[in-house]
């Protein structure tokens, strides 16, 4: 009975310790829940990461395990919320040209948070595992908003749950 007590206790704990507080996006029209278990790359960490400021995301999550990172980076190009179902058709072409060896490619429209986004989850040789890319995409006050998770199948795996709360609490604004 005293053991059941404890594991009561610490579940509350640990779960209360989940629940996130909203939070709006500094330089992005974007409100989401990070979780406790995900980390938060810094601007000098941004610019560490990203050395290039062309394609450089304006914020980065990592897993606990800095296995996955969950990239958010609002574009100057132009996109309509009508427009984001075309993406499913078009940029598949774009990911084969851009990305050698794509091994799987699946394309099509996910609602997050009553937005629709195009989704494209990609797989290409890696060493040891397949590297496991995640592009989400739509309209963002006329822009496009783009949120890129990258890692191998199987960190992705592991984290799966943590990167799917997170993706799932984000809110367009």
């Amino acid at each position: 009975m005293k053991n059941a007590l404890l594991i009561l206790t610490a579940a509350a704990v640990l779960s209360g310790a989940a629940l996130a507080t909203p939070v709006k996006l500094p330089t992005i029209p974007v409100i989401l829940e990070p979780n406790a278990r995900l980390l938060t790359l810094n601007d000098a960490g941004i610019n560490k990461a990203f050395p290039s400021a062309a394609g450089r995301p304006d914020a980065v999550f990592l897993t606990e395990d800095r296995k996955v990172s969950v990239a958010f980076e609002w574009r100057e190009s132009k996109l309509t919320p009508g427009q984001v179902p075309d993406l499913v058709t078009q940029f598949p072409a774009v990911i084969r040209a851009q990305v050698p060896n794509v091994k799987t490619l699946k394309a099509g429209v996910v609602e997050i948070g009553d937005t629709p986004w195009a989704q494209f989850v990609f797989t290409t040789p890696g060493q040891g595992d397949d590297l496991r890319r995640e592009l989400l995409m739509t309209s963002a006050q006329g822009r496009i908003l783009v949120v890129t998770i990258v890692g191998n199948v199987k960190d992705y795996s592991r984290n799966e749950a943590v990167l799917r709360n997170l993706t799932s609490s984000v809110r367009v604004n």
